[in-house]
């Protein structure tokens, strides 16, 4: 696998890639038919989403994390 850098962002193998679009355990997001704001910072998103993760955080937990991160980023 090479991975690079450009003024576009990420590439694996010599192709565009969007963090946002991993897909984890079937669960993902994509983004490919979304129209973001160039501004937002995919690895910000996937921050604020990690924080859901675990056994410990609730169902109203993972929910008010998931209503601050799109907040956060107006989508």
């Amino acid at each position: 696998m090479k991975i690079g850098f450009s003024k576009k962002g990420l590439t694996l193998n010599s192709k565009e890639f969007n963090p946002l679009n991993i897909s984890v355990n079937g669960f993902g997001l994509e983004t490919q038919d979304l129209k973001l704001p160039i501004d937002i910072d995919p690895f910000e998103v996937l921050e604020g989403l990690a924080q859901a993760r675990g056994a410990e955080v609730t169902q109203e937990q993972k929910i008010k994390i998931l209503q601050e991160t799109l907040k956060k980023f107006e989508l």
